[in-house]
């Protein structure tokens, strides 16, 4: 997992995260799973790899119709095998 710093369309997103070594399609099936099992509820916890891993998702709705906002991954507490640097 990695954070950064980007600008986008002119604004600067201070902080974003990403999953590296996935591919696109386990990104986006974890992240639907996500929203759609724990919409408005806890953090969606799952092991990635055996690392902890929290996934945060929040709702948007246009023309009555439920989008995601957005949703993004946290590293879970640091383990023996799962450390943060």
């Amino acid at each position: 997992m990695a954070s950064l710093k980007f600008t986008w369309k002119n604004a600067l997103k201070k902080s974003g995260w990403l999953l590296i070594g996935t591919s696109p399609e386990y990104d986006m099936a974890l992240y639907t799973m996500c929203f759609l099992s724990r919409r408005g509820k806890e953090l969606c916890e799952v092991k990635l790899d055996g690392c902890p891993l929290s996934v945060t998702s929040y709702e948007m709705v246009q023309n009555n119709k439920l989008f995601i906002g957005t949703i993004y991954p946290t590293a879970g507490p640091s383990t023996n095998t799962c450390g943060r640097s």
